[in-house]
């Protein structure tokens, strides 16, 4: 993911759909703002509000979401103060006001009444003035000067990994192992006759990666990263432990 600060007030993201589908999401999930891409675009609001020093208690932070011909998604990100919504509140009723002065009765009236060219000519000349007076809308009262800064950042700062067993017990002498790694979150799911276990895990370096797969070759059947079965499992899986399952399952076994 590539994030560009044009300035104090703006940011551009640029996500790969090559990214999105490590983590399990599609191009169109994002757009369509699907369940499943929820948490991903609340991590994406933190990071732009940090970049921005966004505060929501007295600014608003409003975002467009625009897919690519590549499939990539862009994403736009403008704060506003109380200062920006009045300004912007000012500008739409400016430009109202020009409008239902350039477009009288009298002057449409007037139009009806030419024949041939005439009347094409003068419609299109209101029209054309009207849409002049729409664009000032969107122009900004001051020119901020460039700010740009661009940055690579990793979609995703943590791992996802699912973890299945034929029995809980083997899941317990898992969690036993894996307890000590740095896991922020770990759940229990049931689907037939499986136990899933999904982990966030934090890398510290290799070691931590190294060692989960290493207890996962071990006690699990399979072991997955960022993968779109985890995400499936999630959805449509029984929950058995909603929250710090290594926890509960390490107790299992003394």
């Amino acid at each position: 993911m590539v994030i560009v600060k044009m300035n104090n007030t703006t940011v551009e993201c640029s996500i790969a759909a090559s990214e999105l589908r490590e983590i399990g999401l599609t191009p169109e999930a994002i757009m369509n703002g699907e369940k499943k891409s929820v948490p991903f675009m609340a991590q994406l609001n933190r990071e732009v509000g940090e970049q921005l020093g966004y505060d929501p208690e007295t600014e608003v932070l409003m975002m467009s979401k625009n897919m690519m011909v590549d499939g990539s998604v862009r994403i736009f990100a403008i704060k506003m103060s109380n200062e920006d919504i009045q300004k912007s509140a000012d500008r739409i009723r400016g430009s109202a006001e020009a409008i239902l002065k350039e477009m009288t009765q009298e002057r449409v009236d007037a139009i009806k009444r030419k024949t041939g060219s005439e009347k094409g000519q003068a419609l299109n000349e209101m029209i054309g003035q009207v849409s002049e007076l729409i664009e000032r809308i969107y122009d900004q009262d001051e020119i901020e000067e460039p700010q740009i800064e661009a940055m690579a950042k990793p979609i995703i700062n943590t791992e996802r990994y699912m973890a299945r067993f034929e029995s809980i017990n083997s899941a317990a002498r898992f969690a036993k192992i894996a307890f000590s790694l740095p896991i922020t979150e770990s759940k229990l799911y049931k689907e037939d006759d499986s136990y899933y276990l999904t982990l966030v895990l934090e890398p510290d370096g290799e070691n931590a990666v190294y060692d989960l797969r290493r207890s996962g070759l071990e006690y699990a059947e399979d072991l997955v990263m960022n993968s779109a079965e985890q995400t499936h499992i999630e959805e449509t899986a029984k929950p058995i432990i909603k929250e710090d399952a290594l926890l509960h399952l390490k107790d299992m076994i003394c």
